[in-house]
């Protein structure tokens, strides 16, 4: 047996062997799929991605705000005047290639800024500028610069400086999915196009929706509807271009300030909507296609009719025949799930997907 002392240091050396052990164990927790801060103060940032793919820094610099993302051989550099909650103004963008290949976003880039993307979405506080500059300039990167895109400078600042009499911000189109709207677009040379195209139509890949396609790049970021003509018009241009810079330059800088800004459109479901649906929910599916009508009237290929209504993210289909659906929709306004029940009390489930704003 040890002598009564040699028991007490034993023990006691045994407790601080598992406090460290405790507090190495929490600390390795903390940092257990989120991005490692090594400096996270009012007046700067800097850290990694949690597989250390993605650097960043944020610094306070006089009156400005700069962001730094380095991954794969560049840096992008995000030179903000003022960011706030509910406004951003972005000045300028830069990448900055090590090396000449670098000089353009790839597949690469976006697969690591969408999981940065995911680890900051519950770690920043937004109400910070520094940290709601850094979320903002990954969402940034993912939806507004297309894969391949190359530029060396996308100067806002001096695009909004050309104009002397300062234009809107942003004009809001949500009121027009679904609707042709007239935009334009120019060349290098300054000869004007003008196309009229419809709005939000899934069919031809939601143009006027601020960002890429009709949902966002990082399958963390669905919340985005936003609709602008000055994005309307950069899709026009890019679409007839083929590009979403060069020729596209000024379209983009005036799209950009509404994908910042432009507050989120409401849910629209008037068109057409693929519907798989299957009594009991055990997996025998039926499809058939239901279409919206702007009357809140709707009809379906197999021949019924009904009335729907939609209240925030909640849409309920009314059938004449005593038949109801009550299903949520998506955040990307793009899926629609829920349940149905007929007069007789037999239930089952359905999912729609949105085929285009154009009822049959």
């Amino acid at each position: 047996m040890f002598p009564r002392i040699q028991t007490v240091r034993l023990l006691c050396l045994i407790a601080l062997l598992f406090t460290a052990h405790s507090q190495a164990a929490q600390s390795a927790s903390v940092n257990l799929g989120g991005a490692v801060f090594t400096e996270r103060t009012d007046q700067a940032l800097q850290g990694t991605s949690n597989n250390q793919d993605v650097g960043f820094s944020v610094n306070q610099s006089a009156d400005k705000i700069l962001v730094s993302l380095q991954l794969n051989g560049k840096e992008f550099l995000f030179t903000y005047d003022s960011i706030s909650f509910k406004s951003k103004q972005l000045d300028s963008l830069q990448l900055i290639p090590v090396s000449p290949e670098h000089n353009r976003k790839t597949k690469a880039d976006d697969l690591a800024l969408s999981l940065l993307y995911r680890e900051l979405q519950t770690q920043v506080n937004q109400l910070n500028p520094l940290e709601n500059g850094l979320l903002t300039s990954v969402d940034f990167l993912l939806n507004m610069i297309p894969v391949n895109g190359a530029f060396t400078i996308i100067d806002f600042k001096k695009a909004r400086a050309a104009y002397p009499i300062q234009p809107p911000a942003y004009t809001n189109t949500c009121s027009q999915r679904g609707t042709a709207v007239s935009g334009s677009f120019d060349d290098f040379f300054g000869k004007k196009y003008t196309q009229v195209k419809i709005v939000g139509n899934p069919a031809s890949a939601c143009l006027g929706r601020c960002g890429a396609g009709c949902v966002q790049t990082s399958v963390s970021q669905t919340k985005k509807r936003q609709y602008t003509q000055q994005c309307f018009n950069h899709d026009l241009c890019a679409g007839f271009f083929g590009t979403s810079f060069g020729a596209c330059s000024d379209e983009f800088t005036a799209a950009s300030d509404g994908y910042l800004n432009a507050p989120n459109c409401g849910f629209y479901v008037v068109g057409q909507w693929r519907q798989s649906f299957d009594w009991e929910c055990n997996g025998a599916l039926v499809a058939v296609t239901v279409s919206h009508l702007a009357n809140h009237r709707f009809r379906t290929t197999s021949g019924l009719t009904g009335t729907w209504s939609v209240t925030g993210n909640k849409i309920v289909r009314t059938y004449d025949n005593g038949l109801k659906n009550n299903g949520t929709i998506a955040d990307t306004n793009m899926k629609i799930t829920g349940n149905l029940k007929d007069t007789k009390g037999r239930t089952g489930c359905f999912s729609d997907s949105y085929i285009s704003t154009q009822p049959l």
